[in-house]
């Protein structure tokens, strides 16, 4: 009986409050809302010239240096698989053994105790992380061909320029 009529005490000394917060909520949220507009737009300002910096940085890229953190997946097996892939010599980049000299940085990894193969593409200059993505097979070596595909996709991306509709067609 002690515990029901606490009960009613404490809901009747909370629930004006419980209200008076929830209307001010409310009020918050409409202003922040309308505050919003501008911020979202220039959100998506940064993010398009983020992604624009990112282009750029793969375009002028020469030399990448890969880097790999398992012993499931070693840097020439990566090596070759990129190599293999059918656009890798249009793209015009190098792969070097010194990290020093390197413009864009591969680092691959395998997520302890699965059979998850990870990648983290970033400018070494800037440190930014350009793409990433991750492969799931049983070893490397059958890992490294979907993730230099994946790669290779990415570098193409930015680093490729599509050729204009009806180019190659005569007159």
């Amino acid at each position: 009986m002690i515990r029901s009529l606490l009960q009613a005490v404490l809901f009747t000394s909370l629930c004006p409050l419980l209200v008076a917060q929830q209307s001010s909520q409310v009020a918050s949220t409409t202003a922040a809302e309308q505050s919003a507009a501008p911020a979202q737009q220039a959100t998506n300002a940064s993010q398009s010239s983020a992604g624009s910096e990112r282009n750029l940085a793969i375009k002028n890229a020469r030399t990448i240096h890969i880097l790999s953190e398992t012993d499931f997946l070693t840097v020439s097996t990566l090596d070759r698989a990129l190599m293999m892939q059918k656009d890798w010599e249009k793209l015009g980049l190098n792969i070097v053994s010194n990290p020093c000299g390197a413009d864009l940085e591969l680092q691959v990894n395998r997520v302890v105790f699965t059979h998850i193969h990870t990648y983290i593409l970033t400018d070494k200059v800037t440190g930014i992380v350009l793409a990433s993505g991750r492969v799931r097979a049983l070893d490397g070596v059958v890992a490294s061909g979907p993730m230099a595909e994946q790669i290779v996709k990415i570098l193409s991306a930015a680093r490729l320029q599509a050729s204009p509709a009806g180019s190659d067609r005569g007159l």
